[in-house]
């Protein structure tokens, strides 16, 4: 049977203050061990990658794999489950189950970890989220990540400022990732000295210590976890890609969820 779940008061506060929410287990480790062997087996069919020969990693970002995901593995996540969160954060009855689930990213060790300084992006424009929530992004944990392993890193209620930057914007202002993005950069020196490169005792000052920006508390992290787990993160979230210093890759899944009426212009 399906398990049930239910949106509890505390993390709908918590997705809504910080614009992510991790759940430990949502899914059952037997459930995605297989869908990490079919991308490995992706993987060694087409760059030789192998799991157990280290030497065999020689492609740090693969990517296009559409041709997997169109097979159907990844569909068993949009379980019942799931559908109750989505329908939880979207509204019952406002969206359909994506054709094919999961878009696998896997980032195989590249050398020495830090906080990233480059490609931090919003994934949609936000004025399209000023009055609805039509778009969430999820990702599922296919096997451990670790610390300093690659996974996507984010910074914390950085929707919020993204939206209120957007309110205060001109009448008429379409605002997209690289408008905000210079915006923040010039009018919010946190975002700043995140966005430029060097400088010391960045994880302290970025991870370990919070930063304001338009009088909201804000702070990079990473997305970790184990097999099972799911993050939900925000549309407007500002996050990137991150380096990976530990000596096993990092296997995740991404999918949007929208609504029917989603972007309409």
């Amino acid at each position: 049977m399906a398990s049930q779940f239910s949106l509890t008061t505390a993390q709908r506060a918590e997705f809504e203050e910080q614009g992510v929410l991790h759940l430990k287990h949502f899914f059952d480790a037997e459930l995605v061990a297989p869908m990490a062997h079919a991308i490995w087996k992706d993987l060694e069919t087409r760059f030789g990658i192998q799991r157990r020969r280290p030497e065999t990693w020689t492609k740090t970002r693969p990517a296009q794999f559409r041709n997997l995901s169109r097979t159907g593995v990844f569909n068993p996540l949009m379980s019942e489950k799931l559908c109750a969160l989505t329908d939880a954060l979207l509204g019952e009855g406002t969206w359909d189950k994506p054709r094919h689930f999961g878009q696998p990213l896997v980032t195989f060790p590249t050398g020495e970890w830090d906080v990233p300084s480059k490609v931090w992006h919003l994934d949609y424009r936000p004025q399209d989220f000023l009055e609805t929530l039509s778009v969430i992004r999820i990702f599922v944990f296919l096997e451990p990540v670790r610390p300093s392993g690659g996974g996507t890193c984010y910074v914390s209620a950085s929707h919020r400022v993204a939206l209120d930057r957007t309110r205060n914007a001109r009448t008429g202002e379409r605002l997209h990732s690289a408008d905000v993005k210079s915006m923040l950069r010039r009018e919010e020196p946190w975002f700043a000295a995140l966005f430029s490169g060097g400088g010391a005792e960045r994880v302290k000052r970025f991870m370990q210590e919070s930063g304001r920006a338009r009088g909201i508390t804000v702070q990079a992290r990473e997305m970790t976890g184990e097999p099972g787990d799911l993050t939900v993160m925000h549309p407007v979230m500002l996050h990137t890609i991150a380096p990976n210093s530990l000596d096993r890759p990092r296997l995740m899944l991404a999918q949007s969820l929208s609504r029917r009426d989603a972007l309409s212009e």
